[in-house]
């Protein structure tokens, strides 16, 4: 368990609350934690608290999963790989990384990429995960480390203004290449003149960096959500046993 270190081995993933809409329609099952915030803001009543049941006192925008195959029944508490009920942890099918960066209306969808593991299952295909992830680096032309977007080109130019500027440095470099790096900033800002105190004002600019993240590059080139889900699906899938998915648990849910 060298990643999941402090899953504690009775932890439960699912909690199996039932949350009913003011009609009474069934709309979705939730934690412990989940039911008690509506109820804590009286956005809900108890139905039946032994049976774990509340009902919503407020009209919600959709009915959740209501009618659909998928979201309704209980979940079992145990691996979905191996079946084991200790050590469980929260696996997303489709990496966090990803999701979080994905359109809103697609968010709401999330919950049936959420499945338990073992942490042993977990850590074992998270390997397998991560290499998936380098491919989509290479694909996406997007680093794993993420990469700096914004100011690139200026933090550049003021790495040149310092060679420019400091006498211990540019004293190290030919005069062909002093000469071609003055150029260089010249033409960036379009100037006709590179004066000692322009070189100190860049040098002395307070640069932000701004990383964006791996899964945050890879989102922003995705055009077709739907079979990119369904490929970590199906990778899911194909390195795991999964012997004990979820009732209607399917690739090609949307």
């Amino acid at each position: 368990m060298g990643l999941f270190r402090t899953v504690t081995k009775d932890r439960k993933i699912y909690g199996n609350w039932k949350v009913y809409s003011p009609e009474g329609h069934l709309m979705f099952r939730c934690d412990e934690k989940k039911a008690k915030w509506y109820l804590a803001r009286d956005l809900a009543d108890y139905l039946d608290k032994t049976e774990q049941e509340i009902k919503l006192n407020f009209k919600p925008r959709g009915l959740g999963n209501h009618n659909k195959d998928y979201g309704l029944y209980e979940m079992e508490n145990k691996c979905v790989n191996c079946g084991d009920v200790k050590f469980l942890t929260r696996h997303h099918v489709v990496p966090y990384c990803y999701r979080k960066f994905f359109p809103l209306e697609l968010k709401s969808h999330q919950s049936h990429d959420i499945l338990s593991m073992c942490a042993d299952c977990h850590e074992e295909y998270e390997f397998k995960a991560f290499k998936l992830k380098e491919l989509l680096s290479i694909e996406y032309n997007a680093p794993i480390n993420g990469d700096i977007l914004d100011n690139k080109d200026l933090i550049k130019v003021i790495k040149k203004a310092n060679c420019l500027y400091y006498p211990d440095i540019s004293n190290n470099i030919p005069k062909e290449r002093l000469k071609i790096i003055s150029n260089d900033i010249k033409s960036y800002f379009g100037w006709k003149r590179l004066t000692k105190s322009r070189l100190r004002n860049l040098i002395n600019q307070d640069i932000k960096y701004h990383r964006k993240t791996h899964g945050e590059l890879v989102v922003e080139k995705i055009n077709d959500f739907n079979q990119f889900t369904k490929m970590w699906r199906k990778h899911f899938l194909d390195n795991n046993k999964c012997e004990f998915l979820p009732k209607n648990w399917s690739i090609d849910y949307e």
